[in-house]
């Protein structure tokens, strides 16, 4: 490459000093793929090799106002760094035929080959540089199987079908035209499929399929590997490529947040130049420190990156803004200061639930209350974050930083997740998520399962999530099992106005779920609205729900298909149908849920996540445990039956001692390696009292022996959930003596005499089943 590199170079410019021609042609080829920190030692390097030859600066004035250009148009921000990996980009495409580009998500892999796209073909059309348009095609490998990609003879008829890969790149080497032809693999590189591409990347430069076909790549094309990392690439395979390495702390956060002020954030709300002056303030002033301090202090619940972050922010502040206030009131409210007011508390709750809403549980939200406050109250010199860390260097405190308008802040009564703000009127002023619980009464024909009794986390996540679909973006609901994701979404989803929403598509994933069985059930629901577009019916939107979302099972190098294929649609627009030709999808938009990472579901790649605004689900906390359960015994035990009133007396106890003991339980039976099955979630909570619900008032006796069978039904029901799952004889024993402790504070009722009638029925019995000697 660095030979082929100086030849092309030597032709270009005959008379230039050759040492001069071998530095640059040794730089192009290298330098692109060094992580920032090893360029200077490869510099030092270079000077070392060629003392005292100083490299020209390269000519390329045209491609960079062509590249610009297209910047302009694409309302990208062209940084430095920006165009320097562009320029590199090109470079490599001249000496290399095989090349990837490789990084983190935000780092600018798409949008750098796409600028550069549009600048050649700009150049082209323009007559410069003897430059030609550019064609691209691009296919995600891992979103199919390997003989859907390559082609595959049928079991039993044994007839060739082509693959998508096969097709496209005969399709693209039979072409007579001299434009550029970048065929594009955007996916994971691994041993399964790119071993079939040596003999595309090396000087061979042909495809070989099953069939016996071979097709040779024409002078014009290059072959493209989009990837985010080559943990598990072949040596073979990298060695046959040039390498461009692009990193999202180089580019930041900062020109994702300059484009979006650029084409005005939505609405009249961030029109003006004062109110985009007043956003870019608060950006300044409160992101960098609150990112500093997410990734010192907080244990998250799902990985996430600075950047996506911060795009999460910026959506989540759009759509509170299209929330309209009346149009004729804002030339008053900015002449107040009052609409600057508003824009600061739009500002404040987005930050709390994107930069401030993955923590893992309430213990860190807490922590990030503390903090929040104090940096918008300007006290961070004596702050201490959890860790001993102090947030008092001068990037954490810009020097003249913007300040808040009097009474933007959250108030001090509780923490900052606990307030919400009305987007519809400017100074309306902060109310707390409870204020907003629904409490009217739960219908007397309910069925258990489907019951949701309202409380402040319902509130607030079916706020987020609402906000999520009227504003069609992607959200992703992240929490432990058993706090309400699944069926919180489907009423949200299921209630969505039919006039304007079809019915929606709801797809669980399981270990077993494959890209094809995926790509089935969205395509299932979907017309054809022109060709190769498809979609809802004509005027109508479509949410699809996945559930489960990392559950699919990894491939042997960590590919998960399933996802790859919907990272397919997120990144380009549609996939790729069984015949071949691209989908392009319309009008549908996903919405996710899924457990933490760990155990049987796996981790998803961040390239994916990246698309989504995470909505962490954290634990109830007892006040909500008791209020929940609570609400559902009183509908039993008074609204669907007729208790009496002795019975009903006994609900507030009955769901405190079941909280106590499902507390103790999973802060004292923790899992270990033989005890693996000790995981215990609130849905252990809802089978001890859904067990309790199956009781009808006339099974019950009246007066005390009513009280007593009462109390034997709830202790058969926390045996049986918690107490039949326990192997070890030191686990059982300890149970039970809490048990008894538990019925004793409680209850005031002695266990042992509770259950004493078991002692004689065993002692009598013969020779049946009886029951233990406990």
């Amino acid at each position: 490459a660095v030979l082929r590199a100086a030849g092309n170079l030597k032709r270009r410019f005959p008379n230039e000093d050759e040492s001069v021609l071998m530095l640059r042609s040794i730089n192009d080829v290298n330098l692109c793929k060094f992580l920032s920190h090893d360029v200077p030692l490869f510099n030092g390097i270079i000077s070392d090799l060629f003392p005292g030859v100083v490299m020209p600066q390269s000519d390329y004035k045209l491609m960079e106002r062509a590249m610009l250009d297209a910047c302009v148009e694409m309302n990208l921000q062209p940084t430095p760094y920006f165009l320097l990996k562009t320029i590199q980009l090109y470079e490599m495409i001249v000496v290399r035929h095989g090349l990837m580009i490789v990084g983190q998500p935000f780092a600018g892999k798409t949008c750098s080959y796409r600028v550069l796209a549009a600048a050649l073909s700009s150049m082209a059309d323009r007559g410069e540089d003897h430059q030609v348009r550019v064609e691209t095609c691009i296919v995600n490998p891992k979103s199919v199987t390997m003989g859907q990609l390559y082609g595959q003879f049928d079991a039993v008829s044994h007839e060739w079908t082509d693959g998508v890969l096969a097709v496209t790149f005969r399709q693209l080497a039979s072409n007579p035209s001299s434009d550029r032809k970048w065929l594009i693999l955007d996916g994971p590189v691994d041993a399964i499929w790119i071993e079939n591409m040596n003999t595309v990347l090396d000087d061979n430069k042909k495809l070989c399929l099953n069939s016996g076909e071979i097709i040779a790549m024409s002078a014009p094309m290059t072959m493209m590997f989009e990837v985010g990392d080559l943990a598990v690439a072949s040596p073979a395979t990298v060695s046959r490529c040039g390498m461009v390495y692009l990193e999202p702390h180089q580019l930041g956060w900062r020109p994702l947040m300059e484009s979006w002020l650029a084409q005005g954030p939505t609405e009249a709300l961030v029109q003006s130049e004062a109110a985009k002056k007043v956003l870019l303030g608060l950006f300044d002033w409160l992101v960098p420190v609150s990112l500093r301090w997410l990734r010192r202090e907080v244990k998250e619940m799902s990985p996430t990156q600075d950047a996506a972050l911060i795009v999460a922010l910026m959506r989540t502040f759009s759509a509170l803004c299209e929330i309209q206030i009346p149009s004729n009131d804002l030339p008053a409210l900015e002449a107040s200061g009052a609409l600057f007011a508003h824009l600061e508390c739009l500002f404040l709750f987005s930050l709390v639930w994107t930069v401030g809403g993955t923590a893992a549980t309430n213990a860190f939200r807490l922590h990030f209350n503390a903090f929040f406050r104090a940096a918008v109250g300007e006290q961070l010199m004596e702050y201490v974050g959890p860790s001993g860390e102090r947030y008092n260097q001068p990037e954490d405190i810009p020097a003249r930083h913007a300040t808040l308008s009097h009474g933007s802040m959250m108030p001090d009564q509780a923490p900052v997740h606990e307030w919400s703000y009305d987007a519809k009127r400017a100074g309306a002023g902060w109310k707390t998520w409870a204020d907003l619980v629904d409490n009217s009464p739960i219908p007397a024909d309910a069925k258990f399962r489907s019951i949701i009794v309202p409380s402040v986390d319902t509130v607030r996540y079916t706020f987020l999530l609402d906000l999520a679909v009227k504003s069609k973006y992607p959200a992703l609901l992240v929490g432990p099992t058993g706090t309400g994701k699944t069926i919180l979404v489907q009423k949200h989803i299921f209630g969505l106005p039919l006039d304007v929403y079809v019915t929606a598509n709801v797809i669980g994933f399981s270990a077993r779920t494959s890209a094809n069985a995926t790509q089935q059930l969205v395509d299932s629901k979907l017309d054809r609205l022109r060709k190769g577009v498809f979609g809802p019916p004509s005027g109508k939107k479509m949410v699809i729900f996945v559930d489960d979302l990392n559950m699919p099972q990894a491939e042997v190098y960590g590919a998960q298909p399933p996802i790859e294929l919907l990272r397919q649609y997120m990144d380009h627009g549609g996939w790729y149908d069984r015949q071949n030709t691209f989908r392009k999808l319309e009008n549908i938009q996903f919405i996710a849920a899924m457990g933490p990472p760990g155990g049987g579901r796996t981790f998803v790649t961040n390239r994916y996540l990246r698309h989504f605004n995470t909505i962490t689900v954290t634990d109830f906390d007892g006040a909500t445990l008791s209020k929940i359960f609570s609400s559902i015994m009183t509908w039993h035990l008074s609204v669907a039956n007729t208790f009496n009133t002795q019975i009903q007396e006994m609900q507030a106890d009955l769901v405190k001692a079941t909280l106590m003991i499902y507390q103790q339980v999973i802060a004292s039976l923790l899992p270990t390696p033989s005890r693996s099955h000790y995981t215990f979630n609130l849905r252990d909570f809802s089978r001890v009292v859904q067990g309790v619900l199956l009781l009808k008032p006339q099974q019950l006796p009246q007066g005390h022996a009513g009280k007593e069978k009462f109390l034997r039904l709830w202790t058969h029901e926390i045996l049986r959930v918690f107490f039949d799952r326990l192997v070890d004889d030191n686990d059982r024993n300890w149970f039970l003596s809490y048990l008894k402790e538990v019925s004793n504070s409680v209850f005031s009722v002695n266990l042992d005499k509770l259950l004493a009638y078991l002692k004689v029925q065993s002692a009598g019995g013969g020779g049946g089943g009886g029951g233990s000697g406990n």
